[in-house]
């Protein structure tokens, strides 16, 4: 089947319009013997005559009216699909999904999320907030263009780039002796009663600290975050707390210090399922996360540190 040449159909509207096929020529920047061939292949495609060229000015045959209406409609709609498209390439259309646990998601997404609004408004920025489990069943569903979980996420089909470091902190009432110090040594947490989650990505962070202090005293366990850190208010115990969950807990009755032995942290961690393309949008969005953290726009207080990521790192995460 042969098809019409849009820059066929741009010489045939714009002489039509401009009443001179001379005048059309010159706009365009064609010679006149290849924009009369322009009309003519016009003319056998159609296989009918479009104008009657005897005329001055130039007419159009009762065909190639309903030829002119249509050809217009044709190019509108070709600069409205190269301009939605380009759109797309330049990252200004679209949508982004962003899994995150949620310490991440309440400190540090909120101010990505505005800029890059600023930059794209048109674009849709979709933020789910989970703890590591639920996240990793969304990514196993096809959801989200990229994940921040705790620690690296194992796969054939996933990439991991390594963001934070974030280390475990004492966390206990603001009243209790214990928080008066600068720092919390080891003996400090003998025969002490500790609070602690019953399960999760930060219980698997806790157990190693828990036998090397190895209390008698039985722990009391809880499903919730904010049932931890409202039983420590009360003065009910003391806990550990990756430093970002404690900065996103923080209570007006709780406080939280630097342990001074071992080295318990987690590794943060960007992830993405490699059977999933990334849009220009979110791969916008992800370099604009990544320059934010390295140029200080996130209040990265004691006990988060900054991994070591190279451009050269995020292009290959996103190739």
């Amino acid at each position: 089947m042969n098809y019409f040449n849009p820059r066929h159909l741009q010489a045939f509207v714009s002489a039509i319009e401009s009443g001179s096929m001379v005048k059309a020529a010159s706009q365009l920047h064609m010679g006149q013997p290849a924009f009369s061939q322009a009309i003519a292949n016009l003319e056998s495609i159609a296989g009918v005559k479009l104008m009657t060229r005897t005329t001055r000015p130039l007419q159009l045959t009762p065909a190639g009216l309903v030829f002119f209406r249509d050809a217009q409609r044709v190019l509108d709609m070709n600069k409205s699909l190269l301009h939605n498209t380009r759109q797309w390439a330049n990252g200004q259309q679209g949508a982004v999904c962003v899994l995150s646990i949620p310490s991440v998601a309440h400190l540090l997404l909120p101010m990505v999320v505005k800029s890059y609004g600023d930059l794209h408004p048109e674009v849709e920025v979709q933020v789910h907030d989970h703890p590591d489990p639920q996240l990793r069943l969304l990514m196993q569903s096809g959801e989200g263009d990229f994940a921040i979980f705790s620690n690296a996420q194992q796969g054939e089909n996933l990439k991991n780039l390594p963001i934070l470091k974030d280390r475990l902190r004492w966390l206990g009432c603001s009243q209790a002796p214990l928080a008066q110090r600068p720092q919390i040594c080891l003996k400090d947490l003998q025969r002490q009663q500790f609070i602690v989650m019953r399960r999760g990505a930060i219980r698997d962070m806790v157990n190693p600290l828990l036998e090397k202090i190895k209390s008698p005293v039985p722990l009391i366990e809880v499903d919730q975050q904010s049932t931890l850190v409202g039983m420590i208010a009360a003065g009910l115990g003391m806990t550990f707390l990756p430093s970002l969950s404690c900065q996103s807990s923080t209570h007006a009755q709780t406080s939280h210090r630097a342990l001074d032995f071992g080295d318990f942290h987690r590794a943060i961690h960007i992830t993405r399922s490699t059977a999933r393309d990334v849009m220009p949008c979110a791969s916008a969005f992800l370099r604009l996360f990544i320059a934010q953290l390295k140029t200080g726009h996130f209040p990265l207080q004691e006990g988060v540190e900054l991994s070591l990521v190279s451009d050269s790192d995020v292009d290959i995460f996103l190739s």
